[in-house]
């Protein structure tokens, strides 16, 4: 996930479906794992007076996924944001801090939701990717009623919805996959959910 991106139409699509999955389960609390990374490009304005990068005050209120935390009084949710820079390199140590995070004794159930760039990948897994190594560590150490929500981003071949749900299915260890779309809004964007306790719909 990128600053750059929050507040997109795929934003309404994540939120919408994760509030949902919360309501209908009775889940208070979020943990959101935003694989954040630094964004690509600064907009400019340009004009007779010259051309210039858009003040950064601007960019923290418009371009902030910590914003996603106003949510929390209207839908009562507690949203906790794991906001670790991410690259590749760094994997195993961030999904350490995700896994220690996870494993607290202290916690009521929550949703573990998982927002890399692209989503997930079974081949060579860029600063873009989560690992189904990455979803399996995660998972191993969920308590009974948690969920785990991925996101994932079209890819160009084709039957991608199937393989990518597939690939997160097996890196849950078979957990009973849901699967969240919006045909109207961001075809290019599916949601898969597994809880451990696989509750009846």
């Amino acid at each position: 996930m990128r600053n750059q991106w929050y507040g997109d139409h795929r934003d309404l699509v994540k939120w919408g479906a994760l509030v949902e999955l919360a309501s209908k389960h009775e889940l208070r609390s979020i943990l959101y794992v935003a694989y954040l990374r630094p964004d690509k490009d600064v907009p400019l304005i340009e004009s007779e007076l010259g051309k210039v990068e858009i003040e950064a005050k601007v960019l923290r209120h418009f371009r902030n996924v910590h914003l996603v935390t106003a949510l929390m009084a209207s839908v009562s949710l507690e949203i906790k944001i794991f906001d670790w820079q991410f690259e590749a390199p760094i994997r195993e140590e961030y999904i350490s801090q995700v896994v220690e995070f996870v494993r607290a004794n202290d916690r009521e159930p929550l949703i573990i939701f998982l927002d890399p760039d692209t989503g997930i990948s079974n081949n060579r897994a860029s600063s873009a990717h989560v690992t189904p190594k990455d979803v399996t560590s995660i998972w191993s150490n969920m308590q009974p009623k948690d969920w785990m929500v991925l996101y994932q981003h079209a890819s160009r071949e084709i039957g991608w919805i199937e393989k990518r749900r597939t690939a997160f299915q097996d890196a849950c260890k078979g957990g009973r996959v849901l699967q969240f779309c919006s045909p109207n809004s961001a075809r290019d964007v599916v949601l898969f959910a597994a809880s451990r306790s696989n509750p009846a719909l």
